[in-house]
């Protein structure tokens, strides 16, 4: 998935005023209706505070980043509201790339009016945005990928997260269960990105009770994306009773060939967007996903 996923008046995200289209012709065409304007309205719930979301995975090439970039692009488009994308990935090919920022853009220099932010325009300092879509890249120049760590990404965005009411962090691949109980501790949602396979299920499911262990657990959602056009194999993927939602992304031979996303991943990703915002995902949701 290397297509840039832009926020705003783009051909894969509406715009925050625009009413989610109606879906009409074949069986249950009304109920699917329903089940999108529900997706939509959890996107558009108000958040009493700034919600932290992170999106990880535990393998390279699951589509992470894209998963990352079409949260917060939708979240962006469809709120109206302030919305802060980090990248603590630092790769060349991550976040920026897949929101469609210049690559001299990826990284962002410290600043000291953020540092010490008081008001909105303060806090946005030197960040470049498109139109709501605030973007923040940690990392390093001299590096394709660079990692920041916890510690890292809270300097960066402890002064100027609670002015935005949705921080989206994409973190790229993870493996340690130390760095993964970090992440969780300083996020209200994280959402796994893994192959839409066994191993790839089996593998996100074990990080689960490692986020689990400390009171104030984030809520957390698995999403499996078909990077290797399994197709219906991997939508029936099974692992048996989960402590978590699990939500599907088909693959996507628009998004391969550089087109741009189908109407089947824009789908899911509304889905995934609703349901780390929201807090929790629902039946209706995954029905839309898979």
């Amino acid at each position: 998935m290397s297509t840039p996923i832009c926020c705003g008046r783009s051909a894969d995200m509406t715009d925050a005023g625009q009413r989610v289209p109606l879906i009409a012709g074949g069986a249950g065409w009304a109920d699917r209706q329903r089940v999108y304007v529900d997706l939509d309205r959890r996107v558009r719930t108000p958040l009493p505070t700034s919600r932290r979301v992170s999106v990880l995975s535990l393998a390279g090439g699951t589509g992470a980043s894209s998963v990352a970039a079409a949260v917060a692009a939708l979240a962006a488009a469809r709120r109206a509201r302030p919305v802060l994308a980090v990248d603590a990935h630092g790769s060349t090919h991550g976040l920026a790339e897949k929101l469609g920022w210049e690559s001299a853009e990826r990284m962002t220099a410290p600043d000291a009016v953020r540092e010490r932010a008081r008001t909105f325009s303060e806090a946005t300092n030197g960040l470049p945005h498109r139109g709501s879509l605030h973007f923040l890249g940690l990392g390093r120049e001299s590096a394709a990928v660079w990692p920041a760590d916890v510690a890292e990404w809270r300097e960066a965005v402890a002064p100027i997260g609670r002015f935005f009411p949705l921080v989206v962090t994409d973190w790229g691949r993870r493996r340690e269960l130390t760095a993964v109980a970090e992440i969780a501790r300083a996020s209200h949602s994280v959402c796994v990105v893994a192959a839409a396979d066994r191993r790839g299920l089996e593998e996100a499911a074990s990080l689960v009770p490692a986020m689990r262990v400390e009171p104030g657990a984030p809520d957390v959602t698995l999403v499996l994306v078909d990077v290797s056009d399994a197709g219906g194999s991997a939508t029936r993927v099974r692992l048996g009773p989960l402590d978590a939602p699990v939500l599907r992304v088909p693959f996507d031979a628009r998004l391969a060939s550089g087109i741009g996303a189908g109407g089947r991943t824009r789908r899911a990703w509304l889905a995934i967007a609703a349901a780390v915002i929201a807090g929790r995902a629902s039946d209706a949701s995954q029905e839309v996903a898979s």
